[in-house]
């Protein structure tokens, strides 16, 4: 009968535990630029229009969709997203398509080192994960 008492004890945790994982909110995919994926905008401020329906969470993940070669993703300081300055980028990739874990809390400023002074241009904020254990 103690065997049984265990059991009971163990499996009772065990749901309990995944009904309270079950409805935490996962950390999500965001395709940005949606179905245009990260290409020279096809208008004036696509990129600031798409963002804001948008709400990036700690650990999210932005996937950028570009063609290698044709576009790149850098990571670049407010000062060099707002003139374009592609010189001391803080991340680079030349590969696409790239994915950005959003693991830091914060605004981070991302563009095309080819095609900023088009428009290649977000501005991701993050927000916390509010999900508690």
């Amino acid at each position: 009968m103690p065997y049984l008492k265990l059991n009971l004890v163990a499996v009772t945790t065990i749901v309990m535990a995944y009904m309270h994982v079950s409805t935490m909110k996962r950390p999500s995919l965001h395709f940005v630029g949606g179905i245009e994926g990260w290409v020279t905008p096809p208008e004036p401020n696509y990129y600031e229009k798409w963002v804001k329906g948008e709400k990036f969470l700690k650990y999210d993940t932005a996937i950028f969709i570009f063609d290698t070669g044709s576009h790149t993703l850098a990571e670049v300081t407010k000062e060099a997203y707002d003139t374009c300055n592609t010189t001391n980028p803080i991340y680079i990739d030349t590969w696409g398509p790239a994915a950005v874990e959003l693991d830091t809390v914060g605004v981070h400023f991302y563009i095309c080192t080819m095609h900023c002074k088009s428009g290649q241009k977000i501005i991701v904020d993050v927000k916390p994960r509010n999900d508690t254990f």
